[in-house]
């Protein structure tokens, strides 16, 4: 077996449909950058602080405020008082903002059932097997699982491999 012509494959695909996940997703978002993940983070988890939401997207504060600032201008989040913590901030989607997070999701789930299509059931489902392998272990810690699936559609993983392994880590 030739690992580097693996690697090189894989390395290919993975960035290959990450490119085209994220262009897709940007299309349905308000904006270039960060605001698609921004959405489907809140869809994932109502009421997530402006500190979580930083780390989750690698942006600064700074940045990660102008973003949702610009969101909330938009009407697709609200801040509301943080029911655990007076000095924080929660952020919701607004009913427009949970429209646009299905538009973000339905993009993201078309493009990647698109780069599947060439798998027979069987193939499809060893290689969610698989990747699920992957997955718990690559993820580091509760902001890197935060950033893998920042475009996640909960409702459609129940079971969820990073969610899993970072029990298994505690």
């Amino acid at each position: 077996m030739d690992e580097k012509k693996t690697e090189n494959v894989i390395g290919a695909m993975v960035l290959g449909l990450a490119d085209a996940v994220l262009r897709d997703t940007e299309n349905q978002a308000p904006e270039k950058g960060q605001a698609a993940a921004a959405i489907a983070l809140l869809r994932h988890e109502p009421g997530m602080p402006i500190e979580q939401m930083r780390r989750a997207l690698g942006l600064s504060h700074s940045a990660t405020v102008r973003l949702i600032d610009r969101l909330v201008a938009d009407d697709l989040v609200v801040r509301r008082p943080s029911a655990s913590d007076r000095r924080a901030v929660a952020l919701h989607l607004t009913e427009a903002g949970d429209t646009r997070c299905d538009a973000i999701l339905s993009s993201r789930f078309e493009r990647i059932a698109g780069a599947l299509q060439g798998l027979d059931p069987a193939e499809r489902e060893t290689y969610r097997l698989l990747t699920e392998k992957l997955l718990s272990n690559f993820v580091e810690d509760l902001d890197h699982a935060y950033s893998v699936c920042r475009l996640c559609d909960l409702s459609a993983c129940p079971d969820c491999p990073v969610a899993c392994s970072l029990r298994n880590k505690v």
